[in-house]
């Protein structure tokens, strides 16, 4: 809402000059005078205290700094197994399945995943997961199989053959 003082209608167009706008809060607002010698406030240092990086042109800490890195602030004692778990690439009984030909005969193994692209040519071990129904007999060779996949796959008449 503008002020009765500025409503001045122009060609047409609502105009206002500089001169009347509206008096606010940041307007009024004292400027920080920085380096303009101690009558102003913020003479001498310019409110950078002595000395350091902060007190530098050029120079400010980053958001996050504390002093001491990140890397650092946590203890790196002990041992983790982390980095000796074994990864597997996953299948699951459904994909067999679905993506194994129906006149499939022989040994699932990795040579015959690999062409049914049901894994990627990396050298990492293979599991079986029970997930979905087996209704043709296989005879599947992998590095681990789930206990509920290997009796799925008992029960439709296929076998597990260990590595």
């Amino acid at each position: 809402m503008l002020i009765p003082k500025a409503r001045k209608l122009i060609g047409g167009v609502l105009r206002m000059k500089l001169s009347e706008l509206p008096k606010t809060a940041d307007r009024l607002k004292k400027v920080k005078r920085l380096g303009c010698g101690c009558g102003s406030g913020h003479g001498k240092t310019s409110s950078r205290g002595h000395k350091g990086g902060n007190a530098r042109s050029g120079y400010s800490t980053p958001t996050n700094f504390s002093g001491i890195p990140i890397y650092r602030r946590f203890p790196k004692r002990g041992f983790n197994n982390a980095k000796f778990k074994t990864h597997y690439q996953l299948i699951s009984l459904a994909d067999l399945e679905k993506k194994l030909a129906q006149d499939f005969s022989g040994i699932v193994d990795h040579g015959a995943l690999l062409h049914a692209g049901l894994i990627s040519p990396q050298a990492m071990p293979v599991k079986l997961l029970g997930d979905g129904e087996v209704t043709r007999a296989f005879s599947v060779k992998v590095d681990k199989i789930t206990a509920g996949a290997k009796s799925k796959l008992e029960a439709a008449g296929g076998q597990f053959v260990a590595m």
